[in-house]
């Protein structure tokens, strides 16, 4: 017999009448939809009876692979994510012209904020390929293409400079550790995911919590601090990116990794900003959504 959650979202699938749906109403429907399930991912098939539309108008609305794309705009990794494979020259197209844009080698924020898809978890899952090592690839699958030559020298003069850095080099590997990173269950409370993924860093990193001047969630190799936030509201927001300028002060770079977001539309405003301060201060730091 099914329980009693399953029996009112049935319920509810049942009263509900077709309404002209646009980009905003399905965004709208299935946030609904997804608290309904306890923050569960809906299928495309439940979501569309919860909406009462047929396929075809979702399609309409976001076009190819419509029910993924929707799911991004939403924050969520799509379900077919392994079936609907960008392919990798497409891209390694998007990465140089983002190069090309910034003549400098991109960090994951600017490929969140231009919308580049797919995203750098579904990157490493579908290509085994980390955020790090596209230069190479890059490089390595194009060096032979005279519209690409511009992009390979960029690559190849900060890789110069770069290459030598250990400190660089480490912070890329946290951060690559942290994409990788999915958390075992929704937490109730911040101090869950920050237990977990000390867990799981702590098998990588020499690692210390709470020391120091700036007093960081997570330190690592006593030169790369972490901060752990679930849910933020706007002003642990505007703390957040304080306690991160405190920190690349202090250390040279800073890492936020944010969770169990239920407002996408205060996190994006947040990621812009983000962007925006580090870049004009030119820090090192990554903002990490999971």
């Amino acid at each position: 017999m099914a329980n009693l959650g399953d029996w009112i979202i049935a319920h509810i699938f049942e009263m509900r009448k077709p309404i002209d749906m646009n980009k905003e109403n399905f965004i709208e429907q299935y946030k609904k939809l997804k608290d309904l399930n306890k923050g569960q991912k809906p299928l495309c098939k439940d979501f569309l009876k919860f909406c009462g539309v047929h396929k075809r108008k979702l399609d309409e609305v976001f076009g190819r692979n419509a029910y993924s794309k929707l799911q991004e705009e939403c924050g969520d990794n799509p379900n077919l994510l392994v079936m609907e494979r960008t392919p990798i020259n497409q891209i390694l197209d998007q990465y140089g012209e983002l190069v090309r844009r910034n003549n400098s080698l991109p960090v994951i924020a600017d490929w969140t904020q231009a919308k580049l898809r797919p995203s750098i978890e579904g990157i490493s899952k579908v290509h085994n390929i980390k955020w790090s090592e596209i230069p190479n690839v890059f490089v390595k699958e194009y060096s032979d293409r005279p519209h690409w030559k511009d992009v390979i020298e960029i690559i190849k003069s900060t890789a110069e400079t770069t290459n030598t850095d250990k400190t660089n080099k480490t912070f890329k590997e946290i951060v690559d550790k942290l994409l990788s990173w999915t958390p075992d269950r929704k937490r109730i409370i911040e101090e869950g995911y920050k237990i977990e993924l000390r867990n799981y860093l702590e098998k990588h990193f020499k690692l210390e919590e709470e020391v120091g001047e700036s007093n960081p969630d997570l330190l690592l190799n006593k030169k790369f601090p972490i901060e752990v936030k679930k849910d933020p509201s706007q002003s642990e927001y505007d703390r957040l990116l304080g306690q991160m300028i405190r920190h690349n002060k202090l250390y040279g770079s800073a890492i936020a990794v944010v969770t169990s977001i239920s407002s996408e539309d205060r996190f994006k405003k947040f990621q812009r900003l983000f962007i925006e301060i580090h870049n004009k201060l030119d820090m090192t730091a990554e903002l990490i959504k999971k």
